[in-house]
């Protein structure tokens, strides 16, 4: 039989979905087959077993779960076989050449340790292989990766989370691959395709005050009456003009529920406070299209070297920041903290956050991190004195993929409020349900 064919793959999406019910242990999980075959059919089969949506999306795994699946061999005619692998490898790419390979897992399902299988010892012995063999394979993914800083200190890092953005500069991929090793003067067969790793990133509780909220359908205590419940920024002063003729200055009070740590999926619940003595300026800067405050992402890479058996040089990985922003803040009012107040106004608020983000992740001096920004406000007549798109506060936040314990956070937004500037997310994940 001829195998210096090109090989065969079945066809299956690049995309990786995840299913957004979450983990599972009883979901029934699917099996992906890829071949490579001659011209009597598949020879070689590497079969993966996991919890993606169909056999027809790629394979797909959460932190803690098994990678598992078996190896099919087929030989019409006997060969010499010296061993079949199975490797995992995980790699971070900036371009052709700039490769760090931050994972490298292996398993040799054959031969058979005489032990194990003492039934194929004699065809351990000559390598000659003829007929159907199958071997299982299971691996158990790190939690944690090993990297060299640039003083050669030796760092532990999450094991991130699978990226590819079709117009990002960096990739994180995982790949698992079946190697068939023959003899010294035959070409190797090699079998792979690209699996999907998502980390589990998981909030601390919410205060006691904002889980009997959520458990009552009821609205968020602010600051005021639930202080471990919020993280406040420190207090902007804003100046600009009413209708530019004349001078008003407010204060601006942002505050964030803690910890400020977010699953995706769900919504940052946000409050604003806005003070000044002009009742004009305070009717416009109040207006719940006014406020202007976003969730941002930053990717950032530089020079990063791998540090641990199997690992290599990562030769260069600089340039400059990428910044996008994701989702605008939708506000409501809040009547009953404004009622017999002519100076102040409160505003509830949240941060749609799609469960298609991508989670917060560092591997080395590669960086993918979310922040809550606050521009000036975008009310009518209002000018403000600085450049309109000036960040005025930012405030460092994680994008998580598991809910916390407890109650669900729940989104407060009013019916027909909508945030007309989110922004969609090529990668397709789900948070824990």
């Amino acid at each position: 039989m001829d195998m210096d064919h090109l090989p065969q793959y079945s066809r299956n999406p690049t995309t990786i979905h995840y299913p957004s019910s979450g983990r599972r242990t009883s979901q029934v999980q699917r099996e992906h087959l890829y071949h490579l075959t001659s011209a009597r059919g598949p020879w070689l089969t590497l079969i993966v077993f996991s919890n993606a949506p169909t056999s027809n999306h790629l394979p797909a795994f959460y932190q803690g779960e098994s990678v598992h699946g078996s190896v099919r061999l087929r030989l019409e005619k006997e060969e010499t076989i010296k061993s079949v692998s199975v490797q995992i490898c995980g790699q971070m790419t900036s371009s052709v050449t700039d490769v760090l390979n931050f994972l490298h897992l292996s398993q040799v399902v054959w031969p058979p340790s005489p032990v194990v299988n003492p039934s194929e010892s004699l065809a351990s012995a000559s390598g000659k292989l003829v007929g159907e063999y199958s071997w299982p394979f299971s691996f158990t993914l790190p939690d944690q990766c090993d990297l060299k800083s640039s003083n050669g200190d030796l760092n532990e890092h999450p094991l991130p989370a699978s990226f590819s953005e079709r117009l990002a500069r960096v990739h994180i991929q995982y790949q698992i691959v079946v190697t068939v090793h023959r003899s010294r003067f035959r070409v190797d067969s090699t079998l792979g395709t690209v699996i999907g790793y998502c980390p589990i990133i998981r909030p601390d509780a919410p205060s006691p005050t904002r889980q009997i909220a959520y458990i009552e359908n009821s609205p968020l205590i602010g600051p005021d009456g639930d202080p471990d419940g919020w993280e406040c920024l420190a207090p902007l002063r804003i100046h600009g003009s009413v209708f530019s003729v004349r001078a008003v200055e407010a204060i601006s009070t942002l505050a964030l529920a803690k910890p400020l740590c977010y699953t995706r999926g769900s919504v940052i619940p946000c409050l604003l406070t806005i003070e000044t003595t002009d009742p004009q300026a305070l009717l416009l800067l109040s207006a719940p299209r006014s406020p202007a405050v976003r969730l941002v992402r930053r990717i950032s890479a530089q020079e990063a070297t791998a540090g641990s058996v199997g690992l290599r040089k990562f030769t260069g990985l600089e340039y400059e920041s990428t910044v996008q922003e994701i989702s605008t803040a939708i506000w409501w009012p809040d009547r009953a903290n404004d009622a017999g107040s002519s100076e102040k106004r409160v505003l509830h608020g949240e941060i749609q956050l799609s469960s298609s983000l991508q989670p917060s992740c560092r591997l080395g001096k590669f960086e993918l991190s979310y922040s809550v920004a606050v521009y000036y406000p975008r009310a009518v007549a209002f000018h403000p004195h600085g450049e309109a798109d000036a960040v005025l506060q930012r405030q460092p936040v994680i994008i998580g993929t598991a809910f916390a314990p407890g109650p669900r956070p729940r989104m407060n937004s009013p019916p027909g409020y909508d945030d007309a500037s989110s922004v969609g997310q090529s990668a397709v994940f789900g948070g824990f349900r």
